[in-house]
């Protein structure tokens, strides 16, 4: 798909004001190295890559959107399916952007 392409199913799939999680951004061959970050739309269960647009350069991007593109929209409903994701995305996506599963989360005293 092309990268205008997936603008406007983004577009489409984020209208709503519904609940979208970032990620903390990283470096995975997906998109060439540059940092990036997974988000996902968890009221309608679909994830995909951004990236990091905060960082100022005036180097052309859209061979690094166009990676975000061709990697597309995927399924995802649980923080066990983002983590799946973000492990096969590398191990920098992993260990920068791993979400613990809410039985993971447990206080000690």
């Amino acid at each position: 798909m092309s990268y205008d392409e997936f603008i406007q199913k983004m577009n489409i799939l984020n209208e709503e004001e519904d609940n979208i999680y970032i990620s903390e951004d990283f470096q995975c061959d997906m998109t060439g190295g540059y940092p990036t970050s997974l988000c996902v739309n968890w009221d309608k269960g679909k994830a995909w890559l951004s990236l990091n647009d905060s960082i100022c350069t005036d180097e052309d991007l859209s061979d690094y959107q166009q990676l975000c593109a061709n990697y597309g929209i995927r399924d995802c409903n649980s923080i066990e399916d983002f983590n799946n994701i973000l492990h096969s995305l590398g191990s920098d996506a992993e260990q920068t952007a791993y979400l613990p599963d809410e039985d993971d989360c447990s206080l000690t005293m």
